[in-house]
């Protein structure tokens, strides 16, 4: 009898602990981990089309998401190369990322974009690449100088990647034709 008394002490006493865990966890909420989860220092990463180099990225730290986003948290360098592999133009920013569901990527601050062939240059607080269009844009203001031209568009831009064309939205500023410095404002109604 007293062996009954003590295993059924101990049922009363362990088996509470053991439902008192169980309904424990059961009541856990899980928290999703949203950080990165790959940390990649000093990346460099090349684009090709039809085996050819055409681009080169590089910054100091690559920061990977679950969903293949990334982010540049330092400084992002871009670097377009021609058929022959020669630079011709580069891009500058204080940081970036890339969306993986719109494949884009975007580069923020003190951005400046420079094109050494043309001899054009732009500058701008964000400028998005697409490498599926070769276009890159932005809705920011967006300063182009050219040796004819200075130029600000003060709704954004749109070029190709190699900037050899492109399309201001609201621009304002100054072109020499026929050794004449005109200033060209296309924001009257005249």
């Amino acid at each position: 009898m007293k062996n009954l008394i003590f295993y059924f002490l101990i049922i009363i006493l362990v088996v509470p602990a053991f439902l008192g865990c169980e309904k424990e966890n059961k009541n856990q909420e899980f928290i999703e981990y949203t950080g990165p989860i790959l940390n990649t220092d000093n990346l460099a990463v090349t684009f090709s089309d039809s085996g050819r180099v055409k681009v080169k990225m590089s910054t100091a730290k690559q920061l990977k998401f679950q969903n293949e986003d990334e982010q540049y948290p330092k400084a992002v360098y871009v670097n377009f190369l021609d058929k022959n592999g020669v630079e011709y133009s580069m891009l500058r920013g204080d940081s970036g990322g890339y969306s993986k569901s719109k494949n884009l990527y975007t580069i923020t601050g003190n951005v400046f974009f420079n094109n050494r062939l043309l001899q054009q240059s732009l500058s701008t607080e964000e400028l998005i690449w697409n490498p599926v269009t070769k276009k890159i844009y932005s809705n920011k203001k967006v300063v182009i100088k050219t040796p004819r031209e200075s130029i600000t568009a003060f709704a954004g831009m749109e070029a190709a990647e190699d900037f050899s064309s492109y399309t201001l939205r609201k621009p304002k500023g100054t072109m020499l034709v026929d050794s004449l410095k005109t200033m060209v404002d296309t924001t009257s109604s005249n």
